[in-house]
C-alpha cells in the first residue's frame, strides 16, 4: 500500500508569463483587380504560345525526318504524296522544295513564338517586381 510519504514531491510549475500583444501590422495596399486580370491574361497568353511552340517544334522535327528519308534520292524520281485519301504524284525535287519551304515557315513561326514568350516573361517579371515593391513599405521590418 502506498503511503503519502512514498510519493515524491512534484516541483511547482512556474506560472506562464502573459503573452505580449502582437503589434498591428499595417495593411498591405490593395492591388486593383485590373492588375490581377492583366497578369492572368498574360499567363494565359504565355501558355498558349508555349503550346504553339511545342506544336511547331514537333512539326519541324517531322519535316526534318522526312527530308532525311529523301537524302540520296535522285531529284527526278517519281514520288507519291498521300494525305488522308488524297494521293498526288510528283518528283522528289518537288517534295523536297515544298518540305524546305514548310520548314522555313515553321522555323520562322517557332522563333516568333519564342520571342513573344520571352517578351511576356520579361514583362511579367517586371510587373511582379513592381507589385512586390509597391507592397513592401520602408517602415515594415524585413
Amino acid at each position: 500500500m502506498l503511503m503519502e510519504e512514498d510519493i515524491p514531491d512534484i516541483p511547482d510549475i512556474p506560472d506562464i508569463p502573459d503573452i505580449p500583444d502582437i503589434p498591428d501590422i499595417p495593411d498591405i495596399p490593395d492591388i486593383p483587380d485590373e492588375v490581377f486580370n492583366y497578369l492572368e491574361e498574360q499567363r494565359a497568353r504565355e501558355r498558349e504560345l508555349i503550346i504553339e511552340k511545342k506544336v511547331l517544334k514537333e512539326r519541324i522535327k517531322k519535316v526534318q525526318d522526312i527530308l532525311k528519308l529523301l537524302e540520296g534520292r535522285a531529284n527526278g524520281l517519281p514520288c507519291t504524296v498521300a494525305s488522308g485519301n488524297i494521293y498526288q504524284q510528283c518528283t522528289v525535287q518537288q517534295v523536297r522544295d515544298n518540305l524546305t519551304a514548310n520548314l522555313a515557315i515553321s522555323m520562322e513561326l517557332f522563333v516568333t513564338a519564342h520571342r513573344k514568350i520571352l517578351g511576356i516573361q520579361r514583362e511579367l517579371n517586371q510587373d511582379y517586381a513592381g507589385i512586390c515593391a509597391s507592397t513592401i513599405r520602408p517602415d515594415m521590418p524585413n
